[in-house]
């Protein structure tokens, strides 16, 4: 997948990567450099962004609602942590691999294992597409850039 890329996405990469090498304190997980950084699913290359999509924001909006909020609120923590800065805080390719590959990631990746620790609610799949979580993705890139409430 390419997408006009942005700074902020490489900076994202470069910290996570430095955060992630730092904690595993040289010891083997058995993750490629790319999955400690990006996680652990089908995304396996880095993605580049494009403008933000209202559209695809919007339907990812509508997935949100049928499919997350039981778990998960923009502001609230309910069973799973609350999103609205997810996109500020993880790369695109983490928050796509743990939409669409949750047991995987909880499995395999320690930031998902810390997760499973810190909140009631463990994340399974719901059979999200790709599509579903590109959009869902966008969602929560335009929701951090307070464009829903």
């Amino acid at each position: 997948m390419n997408y006009p890329g942005t700074l902020r996405n490489m900076a994202l990469t470069a910290i996570g990567t430095i955060l992630i090498l730092s904690a595993c304190g040289g010891e083997s997980d058995g993750l490629s450099d790319f999955e400690r950084v990006h996680g652990v699913g089908p995304i396996t290359e880095t993605i580049e962004l494009s403008e933000l999509d209202m559209e695809k924001a919007q339907r990812g909006e509508q997935i949100f609602n049928t499919q997350c909020v039981a778990c998960h609120q923009l502001d609230a923590t309910i069973t799973g942590p609350r999103l609205r800065n997810t996109f500020n805080n993880r790369t695109p390719e983490f928050i796509l691999n743990y939409i669409l590959n949750p047991e995987g990631m909880k499995e395999k990746h320690p930031v998902a294992q810390e997760l499973a620790r810190d909140y009631r609610g463990n994340m399974v799949s719901v059979g999200t597409t790709e599509q579903e979580a590109l959009e869902l993705l966008e969602y929560m890139r335009a929701a951090s850039e307070g464009e829903f409430r």
